[in-house]
């Protein structure tokens, strides 16, 4: 069951819409920001909240990159892995991340408060190599800039 103060959030966005169901990605975007990942029974909620089948909000959640129903953490790292991003060498930023880290894509810092993720395109290409923090955006200048970024998030 959600939390009363996330289930009126959610309904706000649903009566905002024409027809509930347009809704769907900004309540996927609440849940996840509330919870740090999209737990199984936040989908269900969703779902009935918006008269949709379950199996239709699954198939959202799978399609965007930006949704996680993985191991939550407080802080999500997307990092741009788009053809301009390897042309301004993402690997620089790749390689200083995991080193700062000690993480590869797809896990969780041990302290839960960093997640590593690859996503196809953050729309920065002017700003390549680029990542974000949550809602924040860089573009990647040096290790140790980048450590003094991510000190920001303790």
């Amino acid at each position: 069951m959600l939390e009363e103060s996330l289930l009126n959030k959610l309904k706000e966005h649903a009566e905002y819409f024409p027809r509930k169901e347009q809704a769907i990605l900004m309540c996927l975007h609440e849940v996840q920001n509330h919870y740090g990942h999209i737990p199984q029974f936040a989908l269900e909620e969703v779902a009935k909240l918006l008269d949709l089948p379950l199996n239709h909000v699954e198939s959202v959640v799978s399609f965007y990159d930006m949704f996680d129903r993985g191991e939550p953490a407080r802080h999500r790292i997307r990092v741009c892995v788009s053809i301009v991003c390897e042309l301004m060498n993402k690997d620089r930023l790749i390689k200083a991340l995991k080193e700062l880290l000690g993480i590869d894509f797809g896990q969780t810092t041990k302290d839960g408060r960093f997640k590593l993720i690859a996503v196809q395109c953050l729309g920065a290409c002017s700003e390549a190599p680029f990542f974000m923090i949550d809602e924040d955006s860089y573009k990647f200048e040096s290790k140790e800039k980048l450590h003094e970024i991510l000190s920001r998030y303790a």
